[in-house]
């Protein structure tokens, strides 16, 4: 994996190539993403936002679904207060489809 970039999906930053399959937020937008960092090629870096701006990674839908459930237990000592719950957030499963500069060439 010579080529990656890091990208901001949601609250976290994620390290993506051509090809992962990724998991986010049910609110995530399928539109080009400029990455936070990137590396072109194997020991080199790209930081400088300037240039940063040039590149953008593109994703492919491929399904949505929910995540696992969680289980929420709330429990209050001495009261006889007990409440269990579960939760599943809505997300989407994508694909990275290309790593491109703003050229519009693909570089894979």
């Amino acid at each position: 994996m010579s080529k990656y970039a890091v990208v901001k999906i949601g609250s976290s930053q994620e390290k993506v190539s051509v090809g992962d399959v990724l998991s986010v937020p049910a609110n995530f937008k399928l539109e080009s993403k400029t990455p936070i960092l990137m590396s072109a090629r194997k020991g080199s870096l790209i930081t400088d936002e300037k240039k940063l701006s040039k590149y953008s990674v593109n994703f492919e839908l491929l399904d949505e679904k929910k995540s696992k459930k969680l289980n929420i237990f709330t429990y209050k000592n001495k009261s006889g207060i007990r409440r269990k719950l579960g939760y599943r957030e809505d997300i989407k499963i994508v694909k990275v489809k290309s790593i491109s500069t703003g050229k519009g060439e693909e570089e894979e």
